[in-house]
């Protein structure tokens, strides 16, 4: 790479690298909020708070990582061009690939940091986050369920408690149990406590009644007991395999599904689905280089607007990522859209790098032609207006009159 492409590889790195920091920083904001429960009603400490909402990250980086590619190129070209230096280049005889190099490169990079995330961070972090929530539901009871509140635990399962003695009792306990639809379970009694066994937990409940609805709702049987244990095992780390979902897992235990796994066979497509997204999506990065090269990548003077051009950058980047979305939507019932969760970002790459290396650079030169699809502030002012169109029609009756000296146009004279 020469001084130029060092020059421009410069540029487009460091705003790539500012783009990812402040895209990433707000949406962990907005997700670490999402969690703040945790400390506040939940009692678990700050550390335990960062360390899950870090663990999270891989997968906002692994969305965020052509986006915030896309907004450097696009911020990069447009720079370069503002301050001339594209026209120099272009001027001095430079091939289009000089300008193209350095943004092609940092794209090549940007697709081995989306491969290496999708392929083992995310993976891994997503696995350790699992861990992490199955470690905390292990003390649900002693430290998760606040006094008062009603508090979901797992899918289907919510416990509320009146009140906590001060050794550990659980007074006026209620727990709610509907991840069976078919057989709803209330358990209702006057105080519970927390016994462990090994890696097992069960909650004890003392003087209390099972309603127990089977078919329609007014079917319910009432169940009284003295004494009832209620297994906890499924909500603690060690007392049993922890079921993954394809998210979490390895590529190995995707490719080689576990044939006991009942996940695995309710939603066989889900599997496949993931395998292939992880690979598809190391293309995007490659597709939003081209298409903003392909819009952005050849010169234009300082008057010609570039607006039409950003914004038809930005279209296609949607459209592409959304059709992205939904060919893997698809592939989860439909084999057949597998090709097209390929070929959607390929398509991408081809057709914008055909525009970008001059084969179709006359699309981009019919955009920067058509009407402005950005409206200026300052035109919506009255005066203004009126100043730029009567500035506008002297301008063309003086070219008239400039090729049309006789004629109607000299009598008018």
């Amino acid at each position: 790479m020469n001084q130029i492409g060092r020059y421009i590889f410069g540029i487009a790195g460091g705003a790539f690298v500012v783009a990812i920091l402040v895209l990433t920083g707000v949406v962990w904001v907005t997700q670490a909020l999402k969690e703040i429960d945790l400390i506040t009603a939940q009692g678990q400490t700050l550390w335990l708070f960062m360390y899950m909402t870090m663990l999270a990250l891989p997968a906002l980086i692994y969305i965020i990582a052509p986006v915030a590619l896309f907004i450097a190129c696009l911020y990069s070209l447009n720079r370069i061009n503002a301050d001339s230096e594209l026209v120099v280049v272009n001027a001095a005889g430079a091939a289009p690939w000089v300008i193209y190099k350095p943004f092609i490169v940092l794209g090549l990079l940007a697709t081995l940091l989306t491969g290496l995330i999708s392929l083992w961070v995310m993976p891994e972090s997503a696995r350790a986050l699992r861990n992490l929530i199955s470690q905390i539901r292990a003390d649900v009871l002693t430290y998760i369920v606040a006094e008062g509140r009603f508090t979901s635990i797992d899918d289907g399962l919510t416990f509320h408690i009146r009140d906590r003695a001060s050794d550990g009792t659980l007074v006026g306990l209620l727990v709610h149990d509907r991840r069976n639809p078919e057989e709803v379970l209330t358990y209702l009694a006057e105080e519970g406590r927390v016994v462990r066994a090994g890696d097992s937990a069960y909650l004890v409940m003392d003087a209390g009644s099972m309603h127990q609805q089977e078919g329609k709702p007014e079917e319910i049987t009432v169940i009284r007991f003295d004494r009832y244990v209620f297994d906890l095992s499924n909500l603690r780390v060690g007392s049993g395999k922890i079921e993954y979902r394809p998210r979490q897992m390895r590529m190995s235990e995707l490719i080689n599904p576990s044939p006991d796994d009942t996940y695995f066979q309710q939603y066989p497509g889900k599997y496949r689905a993931e395998i292939h997204e992880r690979f598809s999506s190391t293309l995007y990065p490659l597709a939003f280089v081209f298409i903003s090269l392909a819009t952005l990548g050849y010169p234009r003077t300082n008057r010609q607007g570039r607006g039409n051009s950003i914004v038809i950058a930005i279209v296609a980047v949607s459209v592409l990522r959304t059709v992205g979305f939904s060919a893997t939507n698809l592939a989860v019932q439909d084999a057949w859209a597998v090709g097209l969760m390929y070929a959607t970002p390929l398509v991408g790459i081809v057709g914008a790098a055909w525009i970008a290396f001059g084969q179709g650079r006359w699309l981009a030169r019919i955009a920067d032609s058509a009407p402005s699809l950005v409206i200026d502030p300052q035109r919506l002012k009255p005066g203004l207006a009126w100043r730029s169109l009567k500035g506008a029609t002297k301008k063309r009756v003086a070219t008239a009159r400039q090729r049309f000296g006789s004629g109607r146009w000299g009598a008018a004279r």
